[in-house]
C-alpha cells in the first residue's frame, strides 16, 4: 500500500501554512506592453488562419514543422514571454514527435474520439513526458503513457456525464476496480470495453507481480476518482472532508503518472509526485469554478464567498511554489529551468482562469492580479468566447492537417 494519507497529511500543512496574500511575480505588465502582446496575439492567429489558403497548405504539406513551430516559437516569445531556456524545452524534437505520436495511435485507438476528447488525454502525455525529463528517461510514448492519459476521456467523460446517475456511476467505477486489481470483469458497455483494452497495455509492460506499486498507484486514483463522486449534489461533506478528497484525487493522479513512466520510485519522489498533482488539482478547481457551482459540485473553491476566492488564488499559488520544489529530488532536475517553466505556466493559466470568471472576484483583487498578466482579461474572455479553448484551438489547426489528402501528417 502506497502512504496516501501521510502524503494527505503532509500537504495539507503545506496549504495551512501558506500565505493568502498575493504572491510576487516576475513581470509586472503596462498598459502598452499589454497591448503590445495583444497585437501579436492578432498577428499569430491571423498566420493561423492563413494556413487554410491553398498555396499555404502546399508550403505546410512539404514541411509541416518548419512552417509551424517557428510561428508558435514566436507566438510564445512574443506575447507570453518565455525565455530561450523554456522555449527549448517546449518545442525540443522529443516533444513534437510524442504529440503527433499520441494523436495518431489515438485516433486508431478510438475512431469515434473528438479532437477534444484526444487534446485532453495529450494534456496528460505533457505531464508524463515532464516527468520522463526529470528522471532521465526516453521523451516517448510508451504503451502506458498511452494507456494511461487515453483512461481520462473515456473514464471522466462517463463519470461528468449528467444523463448517467450516481447509482450507474458507482456500478462502473466498482467494476473498474475489480479490472485494475486483475479480476476478470466482463465489460457492460463500449466504455468499459475500451478501458480494459487500455489496462492490459499496462500489464504488458507491468507485470503484475514485478510491479506492485505500479497497480498500488492505479489503485490510489481509481479510489480517489470514486471518492470525488462524494463531491456532487452538495452532499453535506465538511471542508475537511472536501480538502482531503481534494488532495487524494489529484494527488494519486500524477503518482500513477509517475509509476507508470518509471515502474519503480522512491519515498521522496512519490511525495514530490503526489504534491505536484494536488497543485494541478487546484488550478482545475479555479478554473472549472463555474461549471462546478452550475452542477452543484462542492470543491474546495466553488463554495467560497466572493470575498474569499482571491486570497483562495494566492494561497494556490504560493502552496504551488512550495509544493513543486520538492520536485528537485528527480535526477533530470538539474537547474530551475524547468522548475521555472512548470511554475511560470501553471500560474498563467491560474490568471488566465480568474480573468475569464471576472463576476466571482472582487474588482480590487482583478484589478491587481490583471497587471500581472500580458493580456488585458477583456482580451483574454474575448478570444476564449471565440474559441472554447485558445491552446485547442492552436492544436486542431496543427493537427487538421491530417485531414488534407496527401498531407505529410497523413494517416
Amino acid at each position: 500500500m502506497l502512504p496516501v494519507q501521510e502524503y494527505i497529511q503532509h500537504f495539507i500543512v503545506i496549504w495551512e501554512n501558506s500565505p493568502s496574500e498575493l504572491p510576487a511575480f516576475q513581470k509586472v505588465y503596462s498598459e502598452e506592453e499589454q497591448r503590445e502582446r495583444e497585437t501579436n496575439y492578432e498577428h499569430f492567429q491571423q498566420k493561423i488562419k492563413d494556413l487554410q489558403n491553398r498555396k499555404t497548405v502546399q508550403q505546410f504539406r512539404k514541411d509541416p514543422g518548419q512552417s509551424f513551430f517557428p510561428m508558435f516559437k514566436a507566438f510564445l516569445e512574443t506575447v507570453f514571454d518565455f525565455d530561450t531556456d523554456h522555449l527549448k524545452l517546449i518545442l525540443s524534437d522529443e516533444f513534437k514527435d510524442v504529440s503527433k505520436d499520441f494523436f495518431y495511435k489515438a485516433r486508431d485507438f478510438g475512431s469515434e474520439l473528438k479532437p477534444e476528447d484526444i487534446y485532453q488525454g495529450m494534456r496528460n502525455v505533457w505531464i508524463m513526458n515532464g516527468v520522463q525529463l526529470m528522471a532521465n528517461i526516453p521523451v516517448k510514448i510508451t504503451p502506458s503513457v498511452f494507456a494511461y492519459s487515453m483512461i481520462y476521456p473515456y473514464s471522466d467523460n462517463f463519470l461528468d456525464d449528467p444523463e448517467i446517475s450516481d447509482h450507474e456511476k458507482q456500478l462502473f467505477s466498482g467494476r473498474f476496480s475489480l479490472r485494475l486489481h486483475g479480476e476478470p470483469v466482463a465489460p457492460e458497455n463500449f466504455t468499459e470495453r475500451q478501458l480494459y483494452r487500455l489496462v492490459e497495455m499496462f500489464e504488458e509492460e507491468f507485470p503484475r507481480g514485478s510491479f506492485p506499486e505500479v497497480y498500488a498507484s492505479l489503485y490510489a486514483i481509481q479510489k480517489g476518482q470514486t471518492d470525488s463522486l462524494k463531491m456532487m449534489k452538495q452532499n453535506g461533506l465538511s471542508d475537511d472532508e472536501i480538502r482531503c478528497i481534494c488532495f487524494e484525487k489529484g494527488g494519486a493522479s500524477v503518482l500513477a503518472d509517475g509509476y507508470l513512466v518509471a515502474g519503480k520510485l522512491s519515498r521522496q519522489q512519490e511525495q514530490a509526485l503526489f504534491g505536484y498533482g494536488v497543485y494541478l488539482q487546484l488550478l482545475d478547481d479555479i478554473q472549472d469554478v463555474k461549471e462546478d457551482s452550475l452542477a452543484f459540485t462542492k470543491t474546495m473553491f466553488s463554495c467560497l464567498p466572493e470575498s474569499d476566492l482571491g486570497s483562495f488564488v494566492n494561497k494556490t499559488i504560493h502552496f504551488g511554489r512550495k509544493a513543486l520544489d520538492e520536485m528537485r529530488c528527480f535526477p533530470g532536475v538539474k537547474n530551475d529551468d524547468f522548475l521555472d517553466l512548470m511554475n511560470r505556466s501553471i500560474e498563467t493559466m491560474i490568471i488566465e482562469s480568474v480573468g475569464l470568471n471576472p463576476t466571482w472576484y472582487e474588482q480590487d483583487y482583478l484589478a491587481e492580479l490583471e497587471k500581472h498578466s500580458p493580456l488585458h482579461f477583456a482580451f483574454v474572455r474575448e478570444k476564449r468566447a471565440q474559441s472554447k479553448s485558445q491552446r485547442f484551438a492552436l492544436f486542431q489547426k496543427y493537427f487538421d492537417t491530417a485531414k488534407v489528402p496527401g498531407s505529410a501528417f497523413k494517416v
